[in-house]
């Protein structure tokens, strides 16, 4: 198959859907697809789309054709990017498919190649959310919708929503399918002296960090530290962050770790659409995993972590004092390899299929 990734991240890059998007092209490619992406640059020399690969650990291969703009300058850049996407749509032949994260990027595809359409939330319910123009992204989400042959979803709440949302204007063809994480990413415990518990990510507020800053304040037995940015405001003497990380070292974070948390709000993104890039690195450690009790985690890791009532200081200490007690438990383990045979068999549907609606 010929696919096009219609997203537009910026590299180099550890943000999660950043490196969401080029390790789901990366592990296309790897079995056997030709596989397009057109990225932005970083400002500054950076070294071109192999050293953006080689920041995710990745290795260069002929059927990833990593295209970064000519210019930073966005303006310029934007240009280049519906140029490019105009090229390969205009090139398209029967085996190839669009497979679009972007609603707004949908109007440069044109009516030859196939279109499948992965998304991340429901767009018009995130807008209301945000006081967004909600009227907008229902067009642009309703168009979408009616082009595409195939429709992919990060999790099972965001496919329910889009099915009480739009009924039987979806495609028929419907499908979760999770992130994951790489092999190479399990690195050899090595715990630090005291007991540490780690956070992995951006600890944005709407994640539900402030219950942890509160939590750490009555533990100071025990230390938290973030791994990259710090949350915003005071913290206790017992908290800190590393600031931003390249992608690669995170897992060496980790492992000094004897416990993971995922603290998130029983908000839309907390319940109904998140898929935690976090997670799957946790799961593969086999280390004690504390997390909010909401569906979208029970979707994913079962009965493994520890879980507390988001929200609840107090349930999250108990929470903390279960993990830092118990056993290791067994590792389970996601590959982009994985993710990529599911959207393999969603990608050679649609193209299978005859013209018109699916």
């Amino acid at each position: 198959m010929r696919v096009l990734h219609l997203f537009r991240p910026t590299l180099p890059s550890s943000r999660a859907q950043a490196v969401q998007v080029v390790l789901t092209c990366h592990a296309l490619a790897s079995r056997g697809h030709e596989v397009w992406l057109f990225a932005n640059p970083m400002g500054g020399d950076t070294g071109g789309a192999e050293a953006a690969l080689a920041g995710l650990g990745l290795d260069a291969l002929p059927a990833f054709h990593l295209e970064l703009a000519p210019t930073a300058w966005n303006p310029a850049a934007s240009l280049w990017f519906r140029w490019r996407v105009g090229r390969w749509c205009d090139a398209a032949t029967r085996e190839s498919v669009v497979y679009a994260r972007e609603l707004r990027y949908l109007g440069l595809v044109g009516e030859r190649p196939r279109v499948v359409y992965e998304a991340h939330c429901h767009e018009r319910q995130r807008a209301e959310e945000d006081g967004g123009e909600a009227g907008v992204t229902e067009a642009w989400e309703r168009a979408m919708l009616a082009r595409a042959g195939a429709l992919v979803t990060n999790s099972g709440g965001t496919l329910a929503a889009l099915q009480a949302a739009y009924g039987a204007a979806l495609p028929t063809s419907q499908q979760v399918c999770h992130n994951a994480t790489s092999p190479d990413r399990v690195v050899t415990h090595a715990p630090a002296s005291r007991p540490l518990l780690v956070f992995a990510g951006s600890p944005r507020a709407y994640k539900g960090v402030s219950v942890l800053i509160e939590a750490m304040a009555e533990l100071p037995g025990v230390d938290l530290e973030f791994v990259g940015e710090a949350p915003a405001g005071p913290l206790p003497s017992n908290v800190t962050a590393t600031g931003p990380l390249p992608y690669a070292e995170v897992p060496h974070r980790l492992a000094r770790a004897h416990a993971l948390m995922l603290p998130l709000e029983d908000n839309s993104f907390g319940r109904q659409f998140t898929s935690p890039l976090k997670l799957w690195d946790y799961l593969a450690t086999g280390l004690p995993i504390i997390a909010a009790d909401l569906p979208t985690v029970r979707e994913i890791a079962g009965e493994r972590p520890f879980y507390y009532l988001p929200g609840d200081s107090s349930a999250l200490r108990g929470a903390i004092g279960h993990a830092l007690a118990a056993a290791p438990r067994q590792p389970y383990l996601r590959t982009w390899a994985d993710r990529a045979e599911e959207l393999e068999s969603v990608l050679a549907g649609v193209i299978a299929r005859p013209r018109g609606r699916s």
